[in-house]
Parts: C-alpha cells; structure tokens; sequence
C-alpha cells in the first residue's frame, strides 16, 4: 500500500471518464475497495488522504 498509488488513483479518477463513472457507481463498501485492487491500486484512507495533500500542491489548490 503505498501514497504512489493513492496519487495515481486520484489521476485516473481525474482523467478516465469510464472509471470515474464506475467508481461512482459503487456505496462506498468493500465492493468499491475490491475493484480498486482488481485495476492495480492499492492504498489505505490514511494514504489517500496524503494523496490528496500532493494533488492539492500540484495544482496549487487549497483545501476548505
């Protein structure tokens, strides 16, 4: 599990309209976690949250 993947998670989502839509298909259980794993992406809440963080830098975004 690594920010890495939250990171790329957090791109994939941003830029691939087919996944974003089946990920947002998904309540939010273990459903959604077991297709995260299945496309390669392993990381845990903590980690995406720092994620997040690396995204917000990048785009010079501040969070509320």
């Amino acid at each position: 599990m690594t920010t890495e993947s939250a990171v790329a998670y957090i791109r994939r989502m941003r830029e691939d309209a087919a996944f974003r839509q089946a990920m947002n298909g998904f309540d939010g259980g273990e459903a959604g976690w077991d297709y995260l794993r299945a496309q390669g992406f392993e990381f845990t809440l903590e980690e995406f949250k720092k994620a997040q963080d690396e995204i917000y830098r990048e785009y010079g975004v501040t969070p509320m």
